[in-house]
Protein backbone atom coordinates (compact mmCIF):
# COMPACT_ATOMS: atom_id res chain seq x y z
CA UNK A 1 0.00 0.00 0.00
CA UNK A 2 1.45 3.12 -0.91
CA UNK A 3 1.98 6.26 1.55
CA UNK A 4 -0.85 8.64 1.78
CA UNK A 5 0.43 11.75 -0.19
CA UNK A 6 0.10 15.51 1.33
CA UNK A 7 -0.45 18.54 -0.46
CA UNK A 8 1.77 21.29 1.59
CA UNK A 9 1.52 25.15 0.80
CA UNK A 10 4.18 27.51 2.55
CA UNK A 11 7.10 24.64 2.90
CA UNK A 12 9.52 27.20 2.66
CA UNK A 13 8.91 28.83 5.97
CA UNK A 14 9.65 28.72 9.21
CA UNK A 15 6.34 26.44 10.48
CA UNK A 16 6.10 25.03 6.96
CA UNK A 17 9.99 23.24 6.52
CA UNK A 18 9.09 21.75 10.26
CA UNK A 19 5.84 20.22 9.25
CA UNK A 20 7.40 18.75 6.05
CA UNK A 21 10.17 16.87 7.78
CA UNK A 22 8.01 16.13 10.31
CA UNK A 23 5.63 14.27 7.74
CA UNK A 24 8.50 12.71 5.61
CA UNK A 25 9.90 11.35 9.05
CA UNK A 26 6.57 9.77 9.82
CA UNK A 27 6.95 8.03 5.95
CA UNK A 28 3.99 10.20 4.32
CA UNK A 29 5.14 11.68 0.95
CA UNK A 30 4.81 15.46 0.06
CA UNK A 31 3.89 17.66 -3.17
CA UNK A 32 5.19 21.25 -2.30
CA UNK A 33 3.86 23.97 -3.64
CA UNK A 34 5.77 26.46 -4.88
CA UNK A 35 5.65 30.00 -5.96
CA UNK A 36 8.61 30.94 -7.87
CA UNK A 37 10.63 27.71 -9.44
CA UNK A 38 13.60 28.93 -8.30
CA UNK A 39 12.70 27.74 -4.64
CA UNK A 40 12.63 23.80 -5.77
CA UNK A 41 16.59 23.81 -5.31
CA UNK A 42 16.83 24.82 -1.75
CA UNK A 43 13.77 22.64 -0.67
CA UNK A 44 15.30 18.91 -2.73
CA UNK A 45 19.05 19.94 -0.81
CA UNK A 46 16.72 20.71 2.64
CA UNK A 47 14.97 17.23 2.19
CA UNK A 48 17.31 15.44 0.28
CA UNK A 49 17.22 12.31 2.16
CA UNK A 50 13.69 11.65 1.23
CA UNK A 51 13.83 12.38 -2.66
CA UNK A 52 11.83 9.54 -3.84
CA UNK A 53 9.04 11.02 -1.29
CA UNK A 54 8.68 15.08 -2.38
CA UNK A 55 7.99 16.66 -5.36
CA UNK A 56 6.91 20.45 -6.77
CA UNK A 57 4.68 22.30 -8.23
CA UNK A 58 4.88 25.75 -9.33
CA UNK A 59 1.59 27.96 -8.18
CA UNK A 60 2.47 32.12 -8.35
CA UNK A 61 -0.82 32.57 -7.23
CA UNK A 62 -3.70 30.99 -4.95
CA UNK A 63 -6.39 33.50 -5.70
CA UNK A 64 -8.14 31.48 -7.88
CA UNK A 65 -9.75 27.58 -7.98
CA UNK A 66 -8.15 26.60 -11.50
CA UNK A 67 -4.84 27.64 -10.67
CA UNK A 68 -4.27 24.76 -8.86
CA UNK A 69 -4.51 22.68 -12.02
CA UNK A 70 -3.25 18.71 -11.50
CA UNK A 71 -1.80 20.05 -8.08
CA UNK A 72 -4.21 18.56 -5.85
CA UNK A 73 -4.42 14.89 -8.01
CA UNK A 74 -4.28 11.97 -5.97
CA UNK A 75 -3.59 13.90 -2.87
CA UNK A 76 -5.24 12.41 0.74
CA UNK A 77 -4.10 15.59 2.69
CA UNK A 78 -3.96 19.13 2.21
CA UNK A 79 -2.09 21.20 4.78
CA UNK A 80 -2.65 25.05 3.64
CA UNK A 81 0.54 27.33 5.98
CA UNK A 82 1.11 30.11 2.98
CA UNK A 83 -0.01 33.31 3.96
CA UNK A 84 0.98 36.87 4.06
CA UNK A 85 3.49 38.42 6.37
CA UNK A 86 3.56 41.38 8.70
CA UNK A 87 5.09 43.91 7.21
CA UNK A 88 5.46 42.60 3.15
CA UNK A 89 3.15 45.01 2.04
CA UNK A 90 1.40 48.31 2.74
CA UNK A 91 -2.45 47.93 1.00
CA UNK A 92 -4.39 45.72 2.98
CA UNK A 93 -6.43 44.97 0.05
CA UNK A 94 -4.05 43.60 -2.50
CA UNK A 95 -1.23 42.15 0.24
CA UNK A 96 -3.63 40.97 2.94
CA UNK A 97 -6.81 40.17 2.13
CA UNK A 98 -6.66 38.61 -1.16
CA UNK A 99 -3.93 36.38 -0.59
CA UNK A 100 -5.31 35.26 3.06
CA UNK A 101 -8.97 35.23 2.26
CA UNK A 102 -9.41 34.65 -1.79
CA UNK A 103 -5.83 31.95 -1.55
CA UNK A 104 -7.85 30.12 1.06
CA UNK A 105 -11.53 29.84 0.06
CA UNK A 106 -9.77 29.01 -3.85
CA UNK A 107 -7.78 25.78 -2.48
CA UNK A 108 -10.95 24.41 -0.50
CA UNK A 109 -13.02 25.23 -3.65
CA UNK A 110 -10.20 23.04 -6.05
CA UNK A 111 -9.93 20.41 -2.82
CA UNK A 112 -14.02 20.32 -3.13
CA UNK A 113 -13.45 18.97 -6.70
CA UNK A 114 -11.17 16.02 -5.83
CA UNK A 115 -12.63 13.15 -4.58
CA UNK A 116 -9.47 11.40 -2.49
CA UNK A 117 -9.00 13.98 0.26
CA UNK A 118 -9.60 13.14 3.33
CA UNK A 119 -8.50 16.21 5.48
CA UNK A 120 -7.52 20.04 4.90
CA UNK A 121 -5.78 21.72 7.63
CA UNK A 122 -5.48 25.30 7.20
CA UNK A 123 -2.93 27.03 9.71
CA UNK A 124 -4.48 30.13 10.88
CA UNK A 125 -3.53 31.92 13.95
CA UNK A 126 -4.74 32.93 17.79
CA UNK A 127 -5.27 36.10 16.37
CA UNK A 128 -7.89 35.13 14.28
CA UNK A 129 -9.73 34.39 18.12
CA UNK A 130 -8.89 37.64 19.65
CA UNK A 131 -10.07 41.24 18.62
CA UNK A 132 -7.52 43.86 17.09
CA UNK A 133 -6.92 45.39 20.26
CA UNK A 134 -6.03 42.78 22.41
CA UNK A 135 -2.53 42.58 21.47
CA UNK A 136 -1.75 46.05 22.53
CA UNK A 137 -2.68 45.50 25.68
CA UNK A 138 -1.78 41.70 26.61
CA UNK A 139 -5.25 40.83 28.96
CA UNK A 140 -6.78 39.05 26.79
CA UNK A 141 -8.62 35.25 27.16
CA UNK A 142 -8.38 33.22 24.02
CA UNK A 143 -10.11 29.83 23.57
CA UNK A 144 -11.60 28.01 19.99
CA UNK A 145 -14.85 29.59 18.85
CA UNK A 146 -14.46 33.33 19.49
CA UNK A 147 -14.47 34.52 15.80
CA UNK A 148 -17.60 34.92 15.14
CA UNK A 149 -17.94 37.34 17.93
CA UNK A 150 -15.11 39.63 16.93
CA UNK A 151 -16.60 42.71 15.48
CA UNK A 152 -14.45 44.08 12.29
CA UNK A 153 -14.74 46.03 9.42
CA UNK A 154 -13.03 45.14 6.09
CA UNK A 155 -12.95 48.50 5.05
CA UNK A 156 -11.40 49.55 7.59
CA UNK A 157 -8.64 52.77 7.99
CA UNK A 158 -5.10 52.07 9.79
CA UNK A 159 -2.89 53.29 11.81
CA UNK A 160 0.06 55.64 9.83
CA UNK A 161 2.87 54.24 11.60
CA UNK A 162 4.25 51.05 9.31
CA UNK A 163 5.15 48.94 11.90
CA UNK A 164 1.48 49.28 13.93
CA UNK A 165 0.08 49.24 10.08
CA UNK A 166 1.63 46.25 8.96
CA UNK A 167 0.89 44.21 12.32
CA UNK A 168 -2.78 45.26 12.36
CA UNK A 169 -3.13 44.17 8.63
CA UNK A 170 -2.02 41.13 8.85
CA UNK A 171 -4.08 40.86 12.27
CA UNK A 172 -6.83 41.74 10.71
CA UNK A 173 -6.31 39.39 7.21
CA UNK A 174 -6.19 36.63 9.85
CA UNK A 175 -9.48 36.94 11.17
CA UNK A 176 -11.45 37.51 8.30
CA UNK A 177 -9.42 34.53 6.22
CA UNK A 178 -10.44 32.01 9.30
CA UNK A 179 -14.16 34.11 9.01
CA UNK A 180 -14.43 32.82 5.60
CA UNK A 181 -13.15 29.42 5.96
CA UNK A 182 -15.91 28.84 8.94
CA UNK A 183 -18.30 30.25 5.96
CA UNK A 184 -17.20 28.16 3.75
CA UNK A 185 -17.23 24.85 5.31
CA UNK A 186 -21.14 25.52 6.49
CA UNK A 187 -22.42 26.42 3.01
CA UNK A 188 -20.52 23.92 0.81
CA UNK A 189 -20.60 20.85 2.84
CA UNK A 190 -17.28 19.47 2.07
CA UNK A 191 -16.97 15.48 1.84
CA UNK A 192 -13.97 15.72 3.81
CA UNK A 193 -13.06 17.56 7.56
CA UNK A 194 -11.58 20.75 7.97
CA UNK A 195 -9.10 21.56 10.65
CA UNK A 196 -7.67 24.89 11.93
CA UNK A 197 -4.61 25.21 13.65
CA UNK A 198 -4.55 28.19 15.93
CA UNK A 199 -0.67 28.83 16.87
CA UNK A 200 0.51 31.61 19.48
CA UNK A 201 3.80 33.02 18.45
CA UNK A 202 5.92 30.32 17.48
CA UNK A 203 9.53 29.86 18.84
CA UNK A 204 11.89 27.76 18.12
CA UNK A 205 14.54 26.43 15.12
CA UNK A 206 14.22 27.59 11.99
CA UNK A 207 15.70 25.19 9.25
CA UNK A 208 16.37 27.50 6.42
CA UNK A 209 18.19 30.38 8.46
CA UNK A 210 21.62 30.59 7.74
CA UNK A 211 22.77 34.25 9.12
CA UNK A 212 22.03 36.79 11.67
CA UNK A 213 20.27 38.59 8.63
CA UNK A 214 17.88 35.31 7.75
CA UNK A 215 16.03 36.32 11.44
CA UNK A 216 12.42 37.29 10.51
CA UNK A 217 8.95 36.58 11.92
CA UNK A 218 8.20 35.65 15.05
CA UNK A 219 11.80 34.82 16.14
CA UNK A 220 12.39 37.97 15.29
CA UNK A 221 9.87 39.36 17.84
CA UNK A 222 11.13 37.08 20.39
CA UNK A 223 14.89 38.58 19.68
CA UNK A 224 14.21 41.74 19.56
CA UNK A 225 11.94 42.34 22.74
CA UNK A 226 15.03 40.42 24.98
CA UNK A 227 17.26 43.18 23.70
CA UNK A 228 14.15 45.91 24.73
CA UNK A 229 13.77 46.96 28.04
CA UNK A 230 10.16 45.96 27.93
CA UNK A 231 8.67 43.61 25.36
CA UNK A 232 6.73 44.45 22.91
CA UNK A 233 4.41 40.84 22.36
CA UNK A 234 2.51 39.58 25.00
CA UNK A 235 3.59 36.32 26.40
CA UNK A 236 1.84 33.35 24.37
CA UNK A 237 4.39 31.24 22.80
CA UNK A 238 4.41 27.69 21.30
CA UNK A 239 7.42 25.79 19.63
CA UNK A 240 7.66 25.47 16.66
CA UNK A 241 7.83 21.56 16.91
CA UNK A 242 5.09 20.91 18.75
CA UNK A 243 2.78 23.08 15.96
CA UNK A 244 4.25 20.86 13.74
CA UNK A 245 3.10 17.70 15.50
CA UNK A 246 -0.41 19.06 15.60
CA UNK A 247 -0.34 18.92 11.94
CA UNK A 248 -0.12 14.96 12.46
CA UNK A 249 -2.36 14.38 14.91
CA UNK A 250 -4.56 16.28 12.98
CA UNK A 251 -4.70 13.40 10.42
CA UNK A 252 -5.95 11.27 13.18
CA UNK A 253 -7.54 12.78 15.29
CA UNK A 254 -11.74 11.64 15.64
CA UNK A 255 -13.96 14.57 14.41
CA UNK A 256 -17.89 15.33 13.79
CA UNK A 257 -19.40 16.50 10.90
CA UNK A 258 -18.28 18.25 7.92
CA UNK A 259 -20.37 21.23 7.96
CA UNK A 260 -18.36 22.03 11.48
CA UNK A 261 -14.71 23.49 11.07
CA UNK A 262 -12.63 21.09 13.97
CA UNK A 263 -10.34 24.53 15.90
CA UNK A 264 -7.35 23.75 17.92
CA UNK A 265 -5.47 26.27 20.00
CA UNK A 266 -2.00 25.82 20.02
CA UNK A 267 -0.15 27.18 23.00
CA UNK A 268 1.97 25.90 25.89
CA UNK A 269 1.08 27.62 29.02
CA UNK A 270 2.78 29.54 32.20
CA UNK A 271 2.97 25.71 33.29
CA UNK A 272 5.94 25.66 30.97
CA UNK A 273 7.60 28.14 32.08
CA UNK A 274 6.45 30.45 29.53
CA UNK A 275 6.64 33.99 31.63
CA UNK A 276 9.11 37.08 30.65
CA UNK A 277 10.35 36.68 33.61
CA UNK A 278 11.53 32.75 33.33
CA UNK A 279 12.49 33.73 30.09
CA UNK A 280 14.95 36.87 30.55
CA UNK A 281 15.70 34.68 33.49
CA UNK A 282 16.74 31.58 31.68
CA UNK A 283 18.35 33.69 29.00
CA UNK A 284 20.55 36.03 31.68
CA UNK A 285 21.89 32.57 32.77
CA UNK A 286 22.27 30.08 30.15
CA UNK A 287 23.61 32.77 27.43
CA UNK A 288 25.76 35.78 29.27
CA UNK A 289 26.92 36.97 26.26
CA UNK A 290 24.12 38.24 24.53
CA UNK A 291 23.08 41.12 26.67
CA UNK A 292 19.63 40.71 27.66
CA UNK A 293 18.03 44.40 28.30
CA UNK A 294 14.64 42.69 29.64
CA UNK A 295 13.66 43.93 32.92
CA UNK A 296 10.70 43.35 35.30
CA UNK A 297 7.88 44.06 36.26
CA UNK A 298 6.25 41.75 33.63
CA UNK A 299 2.26 41.54 32.58
CA UNK A 300 0.84 38.37 33.28
CA UNK A 301 0.84 35.73 30.21
CA UNK A 302 -2.65 36.07 28.33
CA UNK A 303 -5.14 33.51 29.42
CA UNK A 304 -5.64 30.83 26.94
CA UNK A 305 -7.70 27.30 26.99
CA UNK A 306 -5.87 24.73 25.28
CA UNK A 307 -7.46 22.07 26.47
CA UNK A 308 -8.92 20.80 22.70
CA UNK A 309 -5.34 20.64 21.78
CA UNK A 310 -4.18 18.71 24.97
CA UNK A 311 -7.04 16.82 25.37
CA UNK A 312 -8.18 15.73 22.16
CA UNK A 313 -5.35 16.50 19.43
CA UNK A 314 -2.93 15.00 22.60
CA UNK A 315 -0.33 17.30 22.18
CA UNK A 316 2.19 17.92 24.65
CA UNK A 317 4.15 21.42 25.36
CA UNK A 318 7.67 21.58 25.12
CA UNK A 319 9.12 23.62 27.87
CA UNK A 320 10.37 27.13 27.48
CA UNK A 321 14.01 26.27 28.23
CA UNK A 322 13.85 23.48 25.50
CA UNK A 323 12.44 25.93 22.97
CA UNK A 324 14.67 28.90 23.78
CA UNK A 325 17.72 26.58 23.98
CA UNK A 326 16.72 25.31 20.24
CA UNK A 327 16.31 29.29 19.52
CA UNK A 328 19.13 30.86 20.77
CA UNK A 329 22.06 28.32 20.07
CA UNK A 330 21.32 28.85 17.09
CA UNK A 331 21.75 32.87 17.21
CA UNK A 332 24.45 32.38 18.37
CA UNK A 333 26.21 30.04 16.10
CA UNK A 334 25.26 31.62 13.12
CA UNK A 335 26.40 34.85 14.81
CA UNK A 336 29.97 33.59 15.94
CA UNK A 337 30.11 32.35 11.86
CA UNK A 338 31.28 35.97 11.65
CA UNK A 339 33.89 36.13 13.62
CA UNK A 340 35.66 32.52 12.22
Amino acid sequence: MSSPLIFVTGATGFIGSHVVSQALAAGFKVRLSVRKEAQIENLRKLFSKHTTSVDFTVIPDFTGPDRFGKALEDVTYVFHLASPMPGKGSDFESDYLQPAVQGTIALLDAAKKVDTIKRVVLVSSMLALIPLEALATGNFTVKEGLNASIPIDPKMSFPDDPMASGGMKYHASKILAHRASLEWTRTNSPSFHVITLHPSFVFGRNMTQTSPEGLDGTNAMLWGCLHSPKPFIPMSAVDVRDVATAHLKALDVQVGNPTNVEEFLLTATPMQNWTWGQVSDFAREKYPGLDVKLEGPFEEPPNADTSRAEGVLGVQWRSMEATMSSFLDQQVAVRAQLTE
